[in-house]
């Protein structure tokens, strides 16, 4: 997100729009995990919707650039790039974002909540997938079963980033 809003005023008024916007397109397409108050949430793709998007038609598209400004170029690049690094087909479970509130961080909630979708990936027998671009957090995902599975650069001066996939657990 820091690459996309390279710009610490335009991060700090337009990213709420973005994740608002995330956050209600899960609700219609996907999967929302959290707490009651927010302090943790994870927004998840289920099998038929990994790889969904929304369509560019000209309403969308200006809805898009009011949203994002500049940053919809780098917006875009990091979509088109994230789905060519995640695992082709829909019989997954895609962790898309996961994000703890600050002043919860180092709780163990984003673990819980993760973990909450892992067992929706487990219920239905199938794998998971995510990608970070916070090297920090591979350790993490390699706790919870994750492998690593590519590391690549979204753009030749944007940061670098992880895939990585959770087999289908032993039964």
């Amino acid at each position: 997100m820091n690459w996309m809003f390279a710009n610490d005023e335009s991060r700090e008024r337009r990213m709420p729009q973005l994740i608002r916007w995330m956050f209600h397109d899960h609700l219609r397409h996907g999967m929302v995990l959290g707490t009651a108050g927010c302090e943790v949430v994870t927004l998840w793709r289920p099998p038929g919707s990994v790889h969904e998007h929304a369509s560019l038609t000209p309403p969308a598209l200006v809805r898009f650039i009011a949203m994002l400004g500049t940053a919809v170029l780098r917006a875009e690049r990091a979509d088109r790039m994230i789905g060519k690094h995640l695992p082709k087909g829909e019989r997954q479970f895609y962790l898309r974002m996961a994000g703890v509130r600050p002043d919860r961080q180092g709780q163990g909630l984003g673990g819980l909540a993760i973990r909450a979708g892992l067992a929706e990936a487990d219920a239905a027998g199938l794998p998971a997938v995510l990608e970070t671009a916070t090297e920090s957090n591979v350790g993490l995902y390699r706790s919870m079963g994750f492998e690593l599975i590519d590391t690549w650069p979204v753009a030749r001066k944007g940061p670098t980033f992880w895939t990585m996939a959770r087999p289908v657990p032993f039964r």
